[in-house]
């Protein structure tokens, strides 16, 4: 996992490097009024910086992952779990303690992996060279957090920190008629679908594919999978293989029972939006967090894909589809997710219309960004408690001793006059 993550914050310089070296596409973007753009583009921040363009970012995870830091959203440690930890709101001694561990422990991440490759190319292209990159970061005009508290835990944000809900959610569209054709065709048993996501959909391995095959061959429904790369060559009658599927229409249609998903933001989001409930299949990263998210939720229920067998992931799916509760809960979430003024794609276009309507939004930043990070853990104050409380102490420790002095001294008088 650490190898991936740098290997990613190698390309995300590379890539910088090349987009700050083009004349043609800065040219192109300096006349601009606003940039837009995604929190996984690091190098939109100094692009912004370098052309002095107002920003606004769209944040594509929960705000109690990694990256939140870069926004100083509030995180109090004792009820807000840090997202790589995967436990809930609800923490035991011991896990706040990790959870203190992972706090200090990502920063330090971001720290080398991230901030120290950015802040070279800062320097080298003479960009804002008064202020950091993490400063650079964290100065838009707004934050546009792409979760919604019905899935998320509840934690405080900052007046420019807007949860605008999940934007690749929508309504349905007809299915293509081979798909319509084949969940139809179910006897009333309905379709699960099936998918890993687009990085994950060719490069499992061939024993996985296989015990997956083995599980999913054994279930009523029909099943929908999204595969690539090795496909068996006695997939089961029930099974229909594509190597892309339209994962929003199918989770919205009528006979959808449950989807196998390795439950990345965005999948946990359109299933819970559709009101499906979910047998989590985590492959790393943040899904390991958003499988035990969903099952504290009572989405669904989640296997370890390291040990799962194909019986133990036939008997979760059954149990998912056969037992109500995963179906109310999964619908009592769906219309929390719904019960919102705007969709989300209005509310992020008339937050984006706010600012430029007023030319910023910096009467919603707040002075965090400001001020130096011992300032922000109130490390001065307590180093002058600290001071007060250690200076009272050797005040009465002297005193103390100056008695007892005295007390001596009188008893030796006494002795001499004895």
């Amino acid at each position: 996992m650490m190898e991936v993550l740098f290997r990613m914050s190698k390309i995300q310089e590379t890539l910088c490097e090349s987009a700050l070296n083009s004349t043609e596409l800065l040219k192109e973007l300096e006349n601009y009024d606003l940039l837009i753009y995604d929190s996984g583009a690091f190098c939109a921040a100094l692009i912004g910086e370098l052309l002095k363009v107002q920003r606004v970012e769209l944040f594509p995870y929960p705000p109690n992952s990694p990256d939140a830091f870069y926004h100083m959203i509030p995180s109090p440690i004792s009820y807000v779990p840090q997202l790589p930890t995967g436990f809930t709101d609800k923490m035991t001694y011991m896990e706040r303690l990790t959870n203190l561990g992972s706090y200090i422990g990502e920063r330090l991440f971001l720290s080398i992996v991230y901030n120290r490759p950015m802040n070279a190319l800062k320097m080298r292209y003479n960009i804002t060279a008064e202020r950091s990159f993490e400063e650079a970061v964290a100065d838009v005009e707004l934050l546009l957090i792409m979760a919604d508290f019905a899935l998320e835990y509840p934690q405080p944000l900052l007046p420019g920190h807007i949860m605008v809900g999940p934007l690749n959610v929508k309504d349905a569209q007809p299915l293509p008629p081979d798909l319509e054709e084949f969940v139809s065709n179910s006897r009333g048993h309905g379709f699960i679908i099936v998918s890993f996501g687009s990085m994950v959909a060719s490069i499992l391995p061939k024993e996985k594919v296989d015990m997956l095959a083995e599980a999913f061959g054994k279930v009523k429904q029909k099943v929908v999978w999204r595969l690539k790369g090795y496909i068996p060559s006695s997939l089961h009658s029930n099974i229909k293989a594509v190597q892309w599927l339209p994962q929003n229409d199918l989770l919205a249609h009528k006979d959808i029972k449950a989807f196998v998903s390795h439950v990345g933001h965005n999948s946990l989001y359109e299933s819970a939006y559709h009101g499906v409930p979910v047998v989590a299949f985590p492959l790393g990263g943040d899904q390991d967090s958003n499988a035990k998210k969903a099952e504290h939720l009572g989405l669904g229920l989640s296997v370890d894909h390291k040990k799962c067998s194909a019986q133990q992931l036939f008997k979760t799916i059954e149990t998912v589809v056969g037992e109500p509760q995963f179906q109310t809960k999964a619908m009592h979430i769906s219309r929390l997710l719904k019960d919102r003024r705007y969709t989300p794609l209005q509310e992020t276009c008339n937050w984006i219309e706010y600012v430029v309507r007023h030319g910023g939004a910096q009467h919603l930043r707040a002075q965090v960004f400001n001020i130096p990070w011992y300032q922000y853990y109130l490390l001065d104050v307590m180093a002058f408690l600290v001071a007060i409380v250690t200076l009272v102490i050797m005040v009465i420790r002297f005193i103390c001793r100056c008695l007892c002095r005295i007390c001596c001294k009188k008893g030796d008088i006494k002795t001499k006059e004895e």
